[in-house]
């Protein structure tokens, strides 16, 4: 089944969720209409029977219906409102729901793509427009319905001459919308485009706040954002304008229309073709008729900004994951930590290879170090490894067998990754250590922060371990917020290690510190390093020096530097003084 087609078969699942409330919002439209539609007749009996001919003894009980039937209506409709409002609410957290479960099965490559605000804009602000045409539209658009229904079945019965000039009237309704609608779909559309596009770059420039700061960007910066901010308006403003064109049509249709019809009405009295009491009712259901069309042309109006909402709400929906668990995957528990490129070929855009050829066996308990400079494929490797993305040629063995045979919830729980930059939540530090292991006790979550060399500085925060952390809670150093990091791949209890620039974030004395305390947590579990720090490198199982993607050289230090006029050894010696590879 295509993502087209999906949709509304995942609005039509959240709505089945509430089936209950729906019918009984159903039922008490019913009654309201029923009430709704008495009144003109009540209204009619009054001025014949009673004005007209005198008939005083019906007075009372009519008089008593024409009373209650409003009072009973007002009572109905706060039940009808709260079961539409709960509907609404449920409906509207229920798709937010789904549409974020789809995101977290994405590929990173749709993140990369994709700014965080223009996400977070799509998943908060078109959901909430979605829920607002649920939480009123759908209960009224039924008693509508219902009540221009019964209108046009009685204003026939009364006076069908009358009743097509009312037609008529439904039918200018129809044309305005026709005219309308287009240009305010069209700038609608637009200016939400403008809204994603202003929502990631406020996103983008705040996270990199330093970075503006740094090179004085303040007012350029400022310029960017009033340049996106001024579009979205002028876009709004058009749309606006042609809704409020609209709104001058409907509101003038629903003044002369029933005008009309009450002056052709009052003719026909003076003729004999009709009584006063049948004008009054006949106005009365023209009335529930036109309104019903004003509120349609409303709720076109607002049908139109959640089909666009659906759209974009659907163009991340139609996004198919990247990555696939298999139709049989392979069982697995934990890996001895055996892996193997084979012949690995990757390209992120089409004949734009990335990683070319590149075979390597890597035996359980190694430790694995990358080096080349930048761009040159060393992350690509962890992240293929780690099935971020799949290798577009050869294959990547775990314990003899292809990666893409497992499950990737399986596979995820196998690696501990530790990447440059540092990821704290908004959670107690305790809950920021054990979160790739949730089950993990308070001593193991101890263990691995000694381990990390964050413990004493752990129990020196005001409520220890369950201090809050994040952005309500206790500011961190870059330097701290690494460790906890690193104490949340140890706690994770990982077969295979991965570490990308991990501790450039940290001094010499820190990171010789979390060596040690990792030395023995690392025992028997293969490890993956890209670094810059001799010390990480010098002491690798294997050190793989890969130039343009492929493997330039291959070996352990001593075997490396040992090869004359060789590259890994030209570049120790011209940055040994320095403790750090570069890039040069």
């Amino acid at each position: 089944m295509s993502r087209d087609a999906q949709q509304p078969n995942l609005l039509w699942r959240l709505l089945r969720r509430y089936w209950l409330p729906l019918v009984q919002a159903a039922g008490l439209t019913l009654v309201m209409a029923g009430i709704n539609s008495m009144v003109p007749l009540i209204s009619s009996a009054l001025v014949d029977r009673v004005f007209t001919n005198g008939e005083t003894d019906v007075f009372l009980p009519l008089a008593l219906c024409y009373v209650a039937g409003p009072i009973l209506q007002q009572i109905l409709t706060v039940f009808q409102s709260s079961l539409g409002i709960l509907v609404a609410v449920f409906f509207a957290g229920d798709l937010r729901c789904a549409v974020y479960r789809h995101l977290l099965s994405l590929s990173l490559r749709f993140f990369q793509v994709n700014s965080a605000g223009k996400v977070v804009n799509r998943v908060m602000e078109d959901t909430q427009t979605l829920m607002g045409i649920f939480n009123t539209s759908v209960t009224t658009t039924i008693s509508d319905v219902i009540i221009a229904t019964v209108a046009i079945c009685v204003t026939i019965t009364i006076n069908w001459r009358l009743a097509l000039l009312s037609f008529l009237v439904v039918t200018v309704f129809v044309v305005n919308y026709r005219f309308s609608i287009h240009r305010i779909v069209r700038f609608t559309r637009l200016m939400r485009r403008e809204d994603d596009t202003l929502t990631g770059g406020v996103q983008n420039r705040i996270s990199a706040s330093l970075a503006v700061k740094t090179f004085g960007m303040e007012e350029r910066e400022n310029l960017v954002f009033q340049g996106h901010n001024l579009a979205s308006l002028d876009y709004g403003r058009i749309r606006d304008k042609a809704n409020a064109r609209f709104w001058l049509n409907v509101a003038l249709i629903a003044a002369l229309g029933p005008a009309l019809i009450y002056f052709c009405g009052c003719t026909m009295v003076l003729q004999g073709q009709m009584t006063y009491g049948q004008v009054l009712a006949f106005n009365l259901y023209t009335l529930q008729l036109i309104w019903p069309c004003v509120r349609f042309s409303q709720l076109a109006g607002r049908l139109q900004e959640a089909r666009v909402a659906l759209g974009r709400l659907g163009e991340y929906l139609k996004v198919e994951p990247e990555i696939q668990d298999p139709p049989h995957p392979r069982p697995l528990a934990r890996l001895r930590g055996e892996v193997e490129f084979r012949h690995v070929e990757f390209h992120y855009v089409e004949n734009v290879p990335v990683i070319q050829d590149i075979s390597l066996k890597v035996a359980p308990g190694e430790t694995v170090a990358f080096i080349g400079t930048t761009g040159c494929g060393k992350s690509t490797m962890l992240n293929l490894l780690t099935r971020f993305y799949d290798v577009t040629g050869g294959a990547i063995l775990l314990d003899g067998v292809d990666l893409r045979e497992y499950r990737m919830k399986d596979l995820q729980r196998q690696f501990g990754i530790v990447l440059q930059e540092s990821y704290i939540f908004s959670v107690s530090v305790r809950e920021n250590i054990r979160y790739g292991r949730p089950q993990a006790t308070d001593r193991e979550v101890e263990e691995a922060a000694r381990a990390a060399e964050i413990h004493d500085f752990i129990q020196s925060l005001p409520q220890g371990y369950d201090t809050l952390m994040g952005e309500e809670g206790v500011a961190l150093s870059v330097g701290q917020k690494q460790r906890i990091n690193i104490a949340r791949a140890i706690c994770a209890d990982p077969a295979i290690m991965i570490m990308d620039e991990a501790t450039s974030s940290l001094d010499s004395d820190s990171e010789a510190a979390i060596q040690r305390g990792m030395e023995r947590l690392l025992a028997g579990r293969t490890s993956f390093v890209v670094a810059h720090r001799l010390s990480t490198i010098r002491n690798a199982n294997q050190i793989v020096l890969i130039h343009k993607g492929r493997i330039l050289e291959h070996g352990t230090h001593q075997e490396l530097m040992a090869l004359e006029n060789g590259h890994y050894r030209d570049l120790y010696t011209k940055h040994m003084g320095k403790g750090v590879l570069d890039d040069a």
